[in-house]
């Protein structure tokens, strides 16, 4: 199972849900952060790369945004999120995205995604999901630590 796969799942979780407005909120930190530059994966795997050659080949500064984003940069995160990329890109944008989570928490993460559509949140879910292991067969473990790790940003995900 690929991330591709694992969001169009996600969207189908989605019908009957709450929406994202209804999720609890907490107040982020206003505080912003120390730009990160972006960290490649030891792994190879990951093919972390291609999603960055095929931003380069749209004009899309993927570097940029990203330690924009690090800053706790909504717009940033929410280009990021929106980047639309498939095949081997998905595998090193699913990365991005997770350590961007980590890296500015799960309240700012999830806000972020409450602005975006439903196909966004999904893709972004499937993404994350797709990191954590989610394509090994073991959906029900991943989708417990996901919703207990980030509370916030998995709502955002399955209520788009």
């Amino acid at each position: 199972m690929n991330a591709a796969q694992i969001s169009q799942r996600l969207r189908a979780y989605q019908s009957g849900m709450m929406p994202a407005s209804v999720a609890p909120r907490v107040a982020g930190c206003s505080t912003q952060l120390m730009p990160t530059e972006l960290r490649l994966p030891e792994e190879e795997s990951w093919r972390a790369e291609e999603v960055l050659k095929i931003a380069q080949q749209r004009g899309f500064d993927y570097r940029h945004y990203y330690k924009r984003a690090s800053t706790r940069d909504v717009e940033a995160l929410r280009l990021l999120m929106a980047f639309p990329c498939d095949g081997d890109a998905t595998d090193g944008h699913a990365w991005f995205l997770h350590e961007l989570l980590d890296l500015v928490g799960d309240v700012f993460f999830a806000e972020a995604m409450a602005k975006e559509s439903a196909d966004t949140c999904a893709m972004v879910g499937g993404l994350l999901l797709f990191n954590m292991g989610f394509d090994h067969g073991y959906e029900a473990e991943v989708i417990a630590s996901f919703s207990r790790r980030y509370p916030r940003t998995y709502m955002a995900t399955v209520a788009g």
